[in-house]
């Protein structure tokens, strides 16, 4: 598991776009909506993002500004997974209504005060099925980093593994 043990400087193209991304129209938002053809289990998700926030050090860090220099990234002390991982129930679960929730959550800016991402749980699709919309900041991860995390998160096989902490078969 990867540790952050001291804090460390944005690079300089994402203090750039931190700095500009005040303007709305700058944001630079990263999205993508997972369908799955039934409802995961809540209490599975859960363990997958928590173990995911562990891994991947960045999903537990937030920005700290600095006057005179780069602002740099430091692991939040009141980090909490339930802000950042919620759920939603849509009425009408067709796949314009499932659009635009999507649309809607990825245009609400990030708290600036809290680590740069949020996923959020969407059940009440008119198929059965469930989504998952990801959504973190172009500071939080790269595409390598984003790979990473959807290992963390997903299954490349029909049979799910066991979780990373579950104690192994003999």
């Amino acid at each position: 598991m990867t540790r952050v043990l001291a804090d460390e400087r944005m690079s300089d193209v994402d203090a750039v776009v931190w700095a500009v991304e005040r303007l709305p129209r700058n944001r630079t938002t990263i999205a993508a909506l997972v369908r799955f053809a039934r409802p995961l289990d809540p209490a599975d998700l859960r363990h997958r993002v928590d173990r995911a926030s562990r891994v991947v050090p960045r999903l537990r860090q937030r920005v700290i500004n600095d006057p005179v220099a780069a602002p740099r990234w430091s692991v939040d002390p009141e980090f909490r997974l339930s802000f950042h991982l919620r759920s939603r129930h849509l009425q009408s679960g067709d796949d314009q209504a499932l659009a635009a929730l999507a649309r809607d959550l990825i245009v609400q800016p990030f708290d600036r005060s809290r680590p740069l991402w949020e996923f959020t749980y969407i059940t009440g699709l008119d198929d059965g099925g469930a989504a998952l919309l990801l959504k973190s900041h172009h500071a939080v991860s790269d595409g390598v980093g984003g790979v990473e995390m959807m290992l963390e998160l997903f299954d490349l096989t029909p049979e799910p593994r066991p979780p990373a902490d579950a104690p192994k078969a003999l």
